[in-house]
């Protein structure tokens, strides 16, 4: 009996497994296909694509992915290159999508969801202006002369096609209103944006245009999960705001600190190829890099361009105290800091610690703050409190939850690791004495009569 039991168990485990995946599948037909050999499923992450798997196209064109969807909202499958085919796909858990590219054109065939079915309709209805402001490449440069009577007949369409927008989904009824407005502009942006042989003055621009820019035009987030989001976020603000304005004016177009924080990335991020004008970026605009995916890309922008050299500008972080408050390294200037990168699982850092307490109570009273960051992973927070409790730890205790953003920047790979900053927030060096050995006290104390 019990194994019965245990055998439906299994089964009902599979089948909820089973009903949580979704599937794309399709075909690439072959005359003059814009995706050749791959094809790739992507996720919209901050207004970009970003591709989850790809895989080869069969000898007959076909293709198909079976995957668990991270969240519900719009995806992506075709070419990870804007200038190819990339089409839109709307996905829940459990749902079925069949799609048929026809060289840069792409369509829903077979059996799809209600979502999908509507969607497909608009791609239909847009499809055109698709091929002519982003897939000019592909087929003869198109112009303004032949867009702007193609722009403006879609848009007559638009407001009707709104009211067909009626699923038993809310949600993808609302992002579907806004995506039919996003794309829009986002055609009509990129035609203007775009090398052609002819380029229109502002006489020649249709009534459209004059749509485009309204107050409060992106009241919240939806942008961002939409396939051309963060390019049509930025080409709006350059739009808005008019040639010769400065960044503070383009930023003033936009709502909310997210969509500020892309437009950054998009206009200031894509040129930096030095630390310094990294730290720059993020001096002027911080405080709208505050999202996950922000901060992600900002700690991978920072490992790659920092290097740690002698005399060199410190790459800063911040990192919650045993109270949970943040504490920065950059907080520290008028200060000689010592950095002691450490985990409570590190014998040779445990080892470092009767000669760590002894140094702390021969530097007090003096300005030198002594921070200990744990690069211990965050199921063992309770472990570093334990130990901080135990042992008494002084100074500044810091929880980085594993191999974060300090051990990227300065390339730690073991530890314990110590490392010295002078009163002007200046790499002294990364790899400094063991607090065991009289030269670390030594380099201290010379650091602090300069």
């Amino acid at each position: 009996m019990k194994k019965i039991i245990l055998s439906a168990s299994l089964l009902i485990s599979t089948l909820f497994a089973s009903a949580q995946m979704s599937e794309i599948k399709g075909i690439v037909k072959p005359e003059k296909a814009s995706v050749k050999e791959n094809i790739a499923l992507m996720k919209i992450e901050d207004g970009e694509p970003t591709v989850i798997a790809t895989t080869r196209l069969a000898d007959d064109g076909s293709f198909g992915f079976l995957f668990k969807p991270a969240y519900e909202g719009f995806y992506a499958v075709g070419s990870p290159d804007l200038l190819k085919a990339q089409f839109p796909v709307y996905l829940k858990a459990g749902d079925k999508a069949e799609v048929t590219f026809d060289n840069f054109d792409a369509e829903f065939t077979g059996v799809n969801t209600p979502e999908n079915t509507v969607l497909g309709k608009w791609a239909n209805l847009t499809k055109a202006l698709k091929r002519k402001s982003v897939y000019f490449m592909g087929g003869g440069i198109s112009t303004y002369v032949d867009f702007f009577p193609e722009l403006t007949a879609v848009a007559a369409q638009t407001d009707a096609f709104r009211k067909t927008i009626k699923t038993k989904n809310a949600k993808f009824n609302e992002l579907t209103k806004d995506l039919t407005v996003f794309d829009l502009d986002f055609y009509a942006l990129n035609l203007l944006r775009t090398p052609r042989s002819k380029h229109p003055e502002k006489s020649d621009y249709p009534a459209y245009y004059s749509t485009i820019v309204v107050k409060n035009k992106f009241p919240n987030d939806n942008i961002l999960g939409t396939l051309y989001g963060r390019r049509a976020l930025g080409m709006y603000a350059e739009f808005a705001a008019g040639s010769g304005a400065d960044m503070n004016q383009r930023l003033s177009f936009l709502t909310t600190n997210r969509q500020k924080g892309e437009y950054v990335f998009y206009s200031e991020g894509r040129g930096i190829k030095s630390y310094d004008k990294y730290q720059h970026m993020v001096d002027q605009y911080g405080q709208y890099l505050q999202s996950p995916g922000q901060k992600k890309r900002l700690e991978e922008m920072s490992a790659a361009l920092y290097s740690t050299k002698a005399g060199g500008v410190a790459a800063d972080f911040e990192y919650p105290d045993k109270d949970g408050k943040m504490v920065s390294l950059s907080g520290q200037k008028g200060k000689v800091v010592l950095v002691d990168v450490w985990a409570t699982w590190c014998g040779p850092c445990k080892r470092e610690i009767p000669f760590l307490k002894q140094l702390e109570k021969e530097m007090h009273g003096t300005d030198v703050v002594i921070m200990s960051i744990s690069v211990d992973e965050a199921k063992d927070k309770d472990k570093w409190l334990k130990m901080i409790k135990d042992e008494n730890l002084g100074g500044v205790q810091l929880f980085a939850s594993g191999w974060s953003k300090i051990a990227k920047d300065y390339k730690i790979t073991g530890i314990p690791r110590f490392m010295v900053f002078d009163k002007k927030g200046n790499v002294v060096t990364v790899d400094a004495p063991r607090p065991s050995e009289p030269a670390l006290k030594a380099l201290l104390e010379t650091e602090l009569k300069k």
